[in-house]
C-alpha cells in the first residue's frame, strides 16, 4: 500500500442491523477498527476522533450493500500493512450484519460524501399490487413532471421529483429498481417516491411506511455513484482513483 495511507471501504447492512441507525453504524464500525487493530489516524484537539468518513447516511430500517467509508490511516504505525491485511482484519471482527465486502487504496479528494451524486435501490413489490404499480411506473416515465409530497428536516412538503429520478424499472424478478439523487445538491427516499406512486395509483391517506410494498424492509440499496464529468455516465467510488483492490469472493 502507499504512504498516501487513506482506504475505501465498502460494507454491507445486513437484517440483522437494519434497524440501527446511522450514528449507530457508524459507531459500530469505528469499534471494528479497534478490534482489528488497524492504525487509524486520529483528530487533534481535546477530543480527538478517528479519520473515518461515511458516504452519505442510510434510513433505519434498509438494507445496503454499498456502504462506502474512507479511513485515513496512521503513516507512522502503518508499517507494511497492505490492503489484503486490511480486508482480512476488518472481516474477522466486523459484527453480525455488517459484511466488508471490498477495501482500496484510495487517492482521491475532496472527501467521499461531496462526491456521491446518486444511489440505486431495489424495492420488494407485492404481486396483488404490481399491475396497478406498473400502470403508475409507466405514467411516472411519460411524465415531464412530478410534485410530490417528500419528508424533509422541516417536516413534508411538495416538491418536484421528475428531474431527481434517473432510472425506474422492473427487474426479472419482479422488484421496482430506481436510481435516484441523493447527496447535498438534490436528494431523493425511495419512500417518498414510492410514496407517489401509491398515490398515482389511487391509494392515499395511509403512511408510506404502512404500505406493503414500501415498508423499509423491503427496501435494499445496491448502489452509490459519482457522475463522470465529461460522459454524464455513473460511476462507482471504487472504480476510480483507486488501486490495490481486495473483494469478497476473490
Amino acid at each position: 500500500m502507499s504512504q498516501a495511507a487513506t482506504v475505501r471501504v465498502r460494507l454491507g447492512k445486513g437484517e440483522e442491523i437494519r434497524f440501527v441507525s446511522h450514528l449507530g453504524f457508524m459507531r459500530a464500525f469505528e469499534r471494528t477498527v479497534r478490534r482489528a487493530r488497524i492504525p487509524v489516524a486520529y483528530s487533534g484537539g481535546y477530543h480527538p476522533h478517528p479519520k473515518i468518513s461515511f458516504a452519505t447516511a442510510l434510513g433505519v430500517g434498509m438494507t445496503s450493500e454499498a456502504e462506502y467509508l474512507d479511513m485515513e490511516l496512521n503513516t507512522a504505525d502503518l508499517g507494511d500493512l497492505s490492503t489484503q491485511q486490511v480486508f482480512e482484519r476488518l472481516r474477522s471482527a466486523v459484527p453480525p450484519g455488517m459484511p466488508v465486502i471490498a477495501v482500496c487504496a484510495a487517492e482521491g479528494k475532496p472527501a467521499l460524501a461531496s462526491r456521491i451524486e446518486w444511489a440505486s435501490y431495489c424495492v420488494s413489490v407485492h404481486a396483488s399490487i404490481r399491475p396497478e404499480l406498473e400502470d403508475a411506473v409507466l405514467e411516472f416515465l411519460s411524465s415531464d413532471s412530478a410534485i410530490a409530497e417528500v419528508n424533509t428536516k422541516s417536516g413534508r412538503r411538495r416538491a418536484e421529483i421528475r428531474p431527481m429520478v434517473r432510472e425506474l424499472c422492473w427487474s426479472s424478478s419482479g422488484a421496482l429498481e430506481c436510481t435516484l439523487a441523493c447527496g447535498g445538491r438534490a436528494h431523493l427516499r425511495p419512500q417518498d417516491l414510492m410514496g407517489h406512486l401509491d398515490a398515482m395509483r389511487g391509494r392515499t391517506g395511509a403512511p408510506v411506511e404502512g404500505h406493503e410494498f414500501t415498508g423499509r424492509s423491503c427496501i435494499h440499496r445496491t448502489g452509490l455513484y459519482f457522475t463522470d464529468r465529461e460522459g454524464g455516465d455513473l460511476v462507482s467510488p471504487m472504480s476510480v482513483e483507486c488501486k490495490d483492490w481486495v473483494m469478497a469472493g476473490s
